[in-house]
């Protein structure tokens, strides 16, 4: 008889834990949805190593990610240690099944990833392999198509000014012309991108002006005809401005050093290495302002690659833009664009938004946000920033209570009154801090979820 009522009792106890668990699945399915409902935006499981792709954080045993082969670029922003790369990249880096290129403040991502065919590219770095600015130009078959390529690398190293004065726009103007005259020359010469850098900065406009007409290159004498009948002093000027802008490329020896075409037994990195290579270019913190134009070179010619990315090409690539306002003004609305459907995924990661709008300007960054399917917040400092994600995140109709307290004077007794109202879902205020919790925009809705820091 004991031994049947143990049996029961034991029978009740577990059809209890099993009710229990039931119910707490429920709440939690009420309260967050259900987390394996079918959405090709965002996909979970119970088992972190089946995770991969976009690893966005956690609930409780569940984790959040989109897979790597999906659509949708991400947003990602936070100040200073809010986890942006130990809680966002480099766990997705860890999983990720594609091909990447990374841009590395530090090298702390790098370091804390071990994948196949890691190629790291490192301009402070005497061992690091070098990178071949030329390369994209080499590659194309026609002439006319290097020289207007030429020509678009002259902008990236001179961009157009802005906000700035009609005086400070000429003087840009001309020393671009001259630059684009001196890369065609040289390129047509068969110098190296270095060579005609130092070949700029070692000589006189007249000198240089000289080597350039003694070639009877057309495409580049036409660059520099146009300061005949120029004061000298003005043609100074904009050669001035020249210098100014490949000055890095012709004094500095280690960046100097790592720049070139490769040698026959040399691996070197160029826009098409990211199609069979996880990618890193190495910045250290102290050295970005410095570096900042050779990064914006980079990134710049990777994206008018990737944009002609063949069809035929499947394999998934991440671009991580770590620091991203560091990487001087892209085209990154119409790489947003046109890069969704050549499956290619891009992640920046910023601190600031007013940064990004300094440079960009506020309504280009709207504009751009547009264009992220997924938005991780992590903190947001600034009130206009906090409005924003607030805004998305969305409002909701909230119980308000309030309690009139009774006398025993009057005869009457409390009364209490519930009213309704919309408010904000997560008010403002509280993005400024959300500890160990980030917020997870994505199309279909928000999460708040854990981060799922790397090194725990």
């Amino acid at each position: 008889m004991m031994q049947k009522l143990l049996i029961i009792s034991r029978t009740v106890i577990i059809i209890s834990i099993f009710a229990l668990l039931i119910m707490a699945a429920v709440s939690y399915f009420l309260k967050h949805g259900n987390p394996f409902k079918s959405n090709s935006a965002l996909k979970c499981t119970f088992k972190k190593e089946k995770a991969n792709g976009i690893i966005f954080g956690k609930k409780g045993p569940v984790y959040y990610f989109s897979p790597a082969a999906a659509e949708g670029h991400i947003f990602v922003g936070g100040g200073s240690g809010t986890g942006k790369t130990s809680a966002l990249l480099i766990p997705t880096l860890q999983s990720w099944n594609g091909t990447s290129f990374v841009v590395d403040i530090s090298g702390d991502i790098s370091a804390n990833v071990e994948i196949h065919r890691k190629l790291i590219y490192a301009p402070m770095a005497a061992s690091s392999a070098p990178y071949n600015i030329f390369g994209p130009i080499d590659d194309l078959p026609d002439g006319t198509d290097r020289i207007e390529a030429l020509a678009q690398l002259a902008w990236l190293i001179m961009p157009e000014l802005v906000n700035s004065s009609a005086n400070a726009n000429y003087y840009q103007n001309g020393g671009r012309a001259i630059l684009t005259a001196a890369l065609i020359w040289g390129y047509h010469a068969g110098l190296d991108f270095i060579n005609i850098c130092e070949a700029i900065t070692d000589n006189s406009y007249t000198s240089l002006f000289n080597l350039i007409d003694q070639s009877k290159d057309a495409a580049a004498i036409r660059y520099i005809n146009q300061f005949e009948g120029n004061a000298p002093q003005n043609t100074a000027g904009c050669k001035q401005n020249t210098d100014r802008a490949v000055e890095l490329f012709s004094t500095n020896d280690r960046v100097k050093r790592s720049i070139h075409r490769p040698a026959p037994d040399e691996t070197a990195l160029c826009c098409s290495s990211v199609e069979d290579h996880a990618v890193f270019v190495l910045i250290p913190d102290a050295r970005l302002e410095l570096l900042g134009p050779l990064l914006h070179i980079i990134t710049a010619q990777l994206l008018n690659y990737l944009a002609d990315r063949p069809a035929e090409n499947k394999t998934p690539i991440l671009l991580a833009l770590d620091e991203f306002v560091s990487l001087g003004k892209l085209e990154i609305g119409s790489a947003l664009r046109k890069l969704r459907k050549k499956r290619v995924r891009i992640m920046i990661l910023t601190q600031s938004m007013a940064d990004i709008d300094e440079l960009y300007t506020r309504d280009t960054r709207m504009s751009m946000l547009n264009n992220f399917a997924y938005k991780v917040i992590l903190s947001a400092g600034d009130t206009d920033t906090q409005r924003y994600y607030a805004d998305l995140i969305g409002q909701e109709e909230k119980t308000k209570t309030s309690i009139t307290s009774g006398s025993i004077f009057s005869g009457h007794s409390s009364t209490e009154t519930r009213s309704t109202e919309r408010g904000y879902i997560i008010e403002p205020a509280a993005l400024a801090n959300l500890r160990n919790d980030l917020v997870l925009l994505y199309p279909g809705g928000y999460r708040r979820l854990q981060k799922n820091f790397y090194f725990k």
